[in-house]
C-alpha cells in the first residue's frame, strides 16, 4: 500500500490534488470493473498525470481489491504530514509543484501542502504546522513596525 502511495505523492504535493487523483483512480478503475456510468469531468493536468503512471502501477488495482486500496489510500492520506501555505493569490498548478518540492526538501518527503488564498497578506506567505501560525508576508512587518513608520510620517508633517 505504501507503494501505491509513494507512486502517487511522487508529483502530488497538495492535499487537494492528492484527493483529486484518488478519487479519479477511483473512478477509472469503477468504470473499467464495474461498467459505472459515472461522468466525473478529468481536468488536461489530471489526465497528463494519469498517463505518467506506469503499467505495473495501473495492474496492482483488481475489482476484488479497489475498494480496499481505496479505504486504506484514504486513511493514510489523513494521516500524512500537512502543512497549510496561506498565500495572496491564486496559484497554477506549476507555482504549487514547485512551492511542494521546496517543501518536500526542506521539510520531510511525504509532506503534503494545504494551500489557502488569503488576500489581506502582501508580498509574501503564511505558514500554520502543528498549530503555530507564522505570517512572513509584508503585511506582518509593517504591522511589527507601525509606531516607528507613523512616528517617522509625523516627521514630515510638521
Amino acid at each position: 500500500m505504501i507503494d501505491i502511495l509513494n507512486i502517487i505523492l511522487k508529483d502530488t504535493y497538495t492535499v487537494s490534488q492528492l484527493k483529486r487523483r484518488v478519487r479519479m483512480l477511483q473512478y477509472y478503475f469503477q468504470q473499467k470493473f464495474f461498467q459505472s456510468a459515472i461522468n466525473e469531468a478529468i481536468s488536461p493536468e489530471d489526465a497528463a498525470w494519469f498517463k505518467t503512471l506506469p503499467a505495473s502501477f495501473l495492474n496492482l488495482f483488481n475489482k476484488d481489491n479497489l475498494s480496499q486500496i481505496i479505504a486504506q489510500l484514504s486513511s493514510q492520506i489523513n494521516k500524512m504530514p500537512v502543512i497549510t501555505v496561506f498565500l495572496p493569490f491564486e496559484a497554477s498548478e506549476g507555482t504549487l509543484d514547485q512551492i511542494g518540492i521546496k517543501a518536500r526538501s526542506l521539510f520531510n518527503p511525504a509532506l503534503v501542502l494545504d494551500i489557502k488564498y488569503n488576500p489581506s497578506l502582501t508580498a509574501g506567505c503564511a505558514i500554520s504546522w502543528k498549530g503555530i501560525y507564522k505570517d512572513f508576508s509584508l503585511h506582518s512587518r509593517i504591522e511589527e513596525r507601525k509606531p516607528a513608520i507613523l512616528e517617522s510620517f509625523k516627521k514630515f508633517l510638521r
